[in-house]
């Protein structure tokens, strides 16, 4: 009913009980008596149109109950909010989502990766070693600094099901590449890919095209501080991430076959410079990729900490000489073993040519190795692994060749604030053996706050 029509109906009732209350004209109570008419009518329209909102209501109420599950003790419910607060919750989730322009849902995850580390002598990196150089020509060893080189950034993009196969994405990097000639470069850490891969999974069987860990020897040890490369690497791990394409098979409930192609990546990019575009050097020279292949048995249940997965794999590719094409390949065997408190965990390889993986030192050469740690996990928060590694040379050793044997051992205690906040303190000892001379040694402080999101 308008504002007018309430008007005239209150002017009309007012003048019949001032001036006239007991004599009104006829004319005035037909008025009067049609106004109140359409006055009922209307009222009884507002009243359909509050009871149709109530239902509603009591939908939507029961749909979020429906949804949330039950609450509270029997019988005991949690008050759901109000219409305003839902419609404003919702404008605010329309200002920060994130959809691909196909409308598939995106999620961004990360990790801030911040680090405080110190080394007693002179190692090839500084924040993550892996050999050791020799002193400088002054004599003075050791260095102190602190980075976020480490930090990573990705998301990941949850496709449609295509006949029962999900299909999913996953691309990520850090800036662990390398820092520009520029006087304050050690803050200005390069952008890395790390991972970039589509999958199709089906009940038992996935696919996978794209850059990911290599299919050999995928296991690495305990360490928050090694994050942008895997600790151990050149002393005893191997370690490569590489496009290829993969295919997954289950066979039964424990075991696990996975078998691809990898690029042919020959470890031998000079690392002196920036290249803007990749060349043919070794391995893409030898135009074939490598070939590799694991197997894994995996018994018991993650949920429970009661679990044990042992994998055998093995790598062959191709690498072109100068005078002949030659052979890259290694074989390995790794494994994980979690009892409650307990763990363990480790990796033995041999192999000839795998310096790209960090085998045989970082040389081409026939090589073996290994590593294994022991883990305690003492609680849900607070966790201690320690372990040792070793990659040496096989066989008769060049003379050329500038080191032959390099061995690595830590230990790390690992505090988790929240399930998204970590913590560590770790200590690596490095030891590298020169082909002459004796042995060059480092002690390898971190300390390192891990925020992830």
């Amino acid at each position: 009913m308008n504002s007018k029509r309430r008007s005239h109906i209150l002017c009309v009732l007012a003048i019949l009980a001032v001036n006239c209350p007991e004599a009104a004209a006829q004319d005035d109570l037909d008025d009067v008596k049609g106004e109140l008419s359409t006055l009922r009518t209307e009222i009884g329209s507002l009243r359909r149109e509050v009871e149709e909102l109530r239902a509603l209501l009591g939908r939507e109420r029961r749909t979020n109950e429906t949804v949330a599950g039950p609450q509270g003790t029997l019988g005991a419910q949690t008050p759901q909010p109000s219409l305003e607060v839902l419609q404003t919750q919702v404008a605010e989730l329309a200002q920060v989502k994130v959809e691909s322009t196909s409308r598939m849902p995106v999620k961004i995850f990360g990790t801030i990766h911040t680090n405080a580390f110190a080394n007693s002598a002179a190692p090839n990196w500084l924040d993550s070693p892996n050999l050791v150089n020799p002193a400088p020509a002054d004599g003075h060893n050791g260095s102190f600094s602190a980075t976020l080189r480490q930090t990573r950034l990705g998301l990941t993009v949850d496709g449609p099901a295509i006949k029962g196969v999900r299909t999913n994405a996953t691309v990520a990097m850090d800036f662990f590449a390398g820092i520009p000639g520029f006087v304050t470069g050690q803050v200005m850490g390069l952008p890395r890919l790390l991972f970039a891969y589509a999958r199709f999974e089906g009940k038992q069987t996935a696919v996978e095209v794209g850059q990911d860990h290599m299919i050999m020897a995928p296991v690495d040890p305990t360490s928050l501080a090694s994050f942008a490369f895997p600790a151990l690497f050149r002393s005893g791990n191997l370690y490569l991430r590489t496009p290829q394409a993969r295919i997954e098979q289950a066979l039964g409930a424990h075991l696990r076959v996975i078998g691809g192609i990898v690029a042919p990546i020959g470890g031998d990019v000079p690392g002196e410079d920036y290249r803007f575009v990749p060349q043919a050097f070794s391995g893409e020279r030898s135009r074939r990729p490598g070939v590799q292949a694991r197997i894994v048995s995996s018994t018991g249940d993650r949920d429970t900490h009661r679990h044990a997965d042992l994998g055998v794999s093995g790598h062959y590719g191709w690498e072109r000489r100068p005078t002949a094409l030659a052979r890259s390949f290694a074989g390995a065997v790794d494994f994980t073993i979690r009892r409650d408190y307990f763990g363990a965990a480790g990796e033995w390889f041999v192999g000839q040519n795998v310096d790209a993986f960090g085998g045989g030192v970082g040389l081409d050469a026939r090589a073996q190795g290994g590593w294994a740690e022991l883990q305690l996990h003492q609680s849900e928060r607070l966790s201690f692994a320690a372990g040792f590694g070793s990659d040496r040379l096989r066989g008769a050793i060049p003379a050329a060749l500038p080191r032959h044997r390099n061995r690595s051992a830590y230990g790390t205690a690992l505090f988790s604030l929240t399930p998204e906040i970590q913590a560590s303190f770790e200590y690596h000892w490095l030891a590298t053996q020169p082909s002459a001379g004796s042995e060059r040694r480092n002690h390898h402080f971190d300390w390192v706050l891990a925020y992830k999101f």
